[in-house]
């Protein structure tokens, strides 16, 4: 699997991917909360398999719902997940 991680914030994201290995696919990277920051995310993705990728966007309240509607829309797999998730999956 490629697991995609989107840190959330009101204005600007910060991306990246790595393999189910733990092999950096693709190193953070930042990219707006407008349309071609969603684009810029979509062509960083492109060379990845599309059956393979599961996106986690961090839950922070409503900043990141345009992007996964965009997401969902180009049919990736999205979970969002909440910070205290993470912390608990670490343990």
């Amino acid at each position: 699997m490629i697991y995609v991680g989107i840190d959330i914030a009101k204005l600007n994201y910060f991306a990246a991917a790595i393999s189910s290995e733990g092999a950096i696919l693709i190193a953070s990277f930042k990219f707006s909360n407008y349309y071609d920051g969603s684009y810029l995310l979509l062509s960083n993705l492109v060379p990845l398999d599309p059956n393979r990728i599961i996106i986690g966007p961090e839950s922070t309240v409503h900043y990141g719902d345009n992007l996964v509607h965009f997401l969902i829309n180009k049919d990736f797999k999205v979970y969002a997940l909440t910070p205290i998730m993470i912390g608990y999956a670490q343990k």
